[in-house]
C-alpha cells in the first residue's frame, strides 16, 4: 500500500490502521479487497472526511499490484517540516500507520493516540468503480470511432478527387467531340483516365478494409493515388485538395 498525505492545519486527529487491503480511520474500516489492477474508485465514491483528492488521480487506485491513495493529514500549529511537505508512505506495513510528527513543545509530552477498540464499516458506493475492463472496453470502443472516421474521411477524399477527374475527362470530352481539343488536351485525357483508374481501385480497396483481419486494431491502408494538377480548374488543384 502506497499512502500519499496532503497536509491540512485542523485541530483533529487521525489514527489510521493498515490491515491487509483495509484501511481503519479512526475506527472506520474501509474495504479495498475489492479493488483489482487497473481499478480506480472515485473520491465520491468513499464517505469520509479523510480521503483526500489528488489532483493527479481519483482518490483509490490500484497501480502494479499496490494499491494507491491520498489521506488528509491533520497537522497542528507546531508543525514540522515533513508534515508540512510529507513524502508518500510506501510498502506500508500492516499496523498502526507512522505519520510524521510534529515539533516538539518544550515540557510538553507529544500525546498518545489511542486505537479504537470498536469498528464500524466505511460507505463505499462500489457502483462507482471504474474496472481495469471497464477502462479498456472504453479504450476498444474510442478506437473503433477513430478508425471508422478515418475511413470515412478517405472515402471522402477519394470521391472528391473521382468526381474532379470524371468532370475534367468530360469537358475535355466536349472539345475532343466539337473537334477543338488539341494534342495537349488528348494527352491531358489519357493521363486522366489512368488517374481515375487508381483513385477508382483505391476506393474499392477501402471497402475492403473492414474485412481483414486486423480491423479495428491495426488497419492497413491502400496507398493513397497520386493528386493529379488539373490548371483548368483552379478551385480543385491538388495543394487545395490533399
Amino acid at each position: 500500500m502506497r499512502i500519499k498525505l496532503s497536509p491540512l492545519l485542523i485541530d483533529k486527529v487521525l489514527v489510521a490502521v493498515k490491515d491487509g487491503q483495509k484501511l481503519i480511520l479512526n475506527g472506520v474500516v474501509f474495504d479495498f479487497s475489492l479493488m483489482k489492477e487497473g481499478d480506480i474508485l472515485p473520491r465520491s465514491a468513499i464517505d469520509s472526511e479523510w480521503f483526500a483528492i489528488d489532483p493527479r488521480s481519483d482518490s483509490v487506485q490500484v497501480l502494479n499490484n499496490e494499491l494507491v491513495l491520498m489521506l488528509t493529514l491533520p497537522i497542528p500549529d507546531n508543525y514540522s517540516q515533513e508534515q508540512a511537505f510529507p513524502v508518500d508512505l510506501v510498502n506500508v506495513p500492516d499496523g498502526v500507520v507512522a505519520f510524521p510528527r510534529p515539533l516538539p513543545l518544550e515540557g510538553v509530552e507529544p500525546p498518545e493516540f489511542e486505537i479504537p477498540a470498536h469498528t464500524v464499516p466505511g460507505i463505499i458506493d462500489w457502483s462507482k468503480l471504474v474496472t481495469q475492463e471497464m477502462k479498456d472496453a472504453t479504450a476498444l470502443a474510442d478506437h473503433l470511432s477513430k478508425m471508422k472516421a478515418e475511413l470515412a474521411a478517405r472515402n471522402s477524399a477519394a470521391a472528391v478527387q473521382i468526381l474532379r477527374i470524371q468532370d475534367r475527362i468530360e469537358t475535355i470530352g466536349y472539345g475532343i467531340d466539337a473537334g477543338e481539343a488539341t494534342d495537349d488536351d488528348m494527352a491531358e485525357q489519357d493521363g486522366l483516365l489512368i488517374s481515375l483508374k487508381a483513385w477508382k481501385s483505391y476506393k474499392f480497396s477501402l471497402g475492403k478494409v473492414t474485412a481483414q483481419p486486423t480491423w479495428h486494431a491495426a488497419p492497413v491502408w491502400p496507398a493513397t493515388p497520386a493528386v493529379p494538377d488539373i490548371d483548368a480548374a483552379p478551385a480543385g488543384r491538388s495543394s487545395e485538395l490533399s
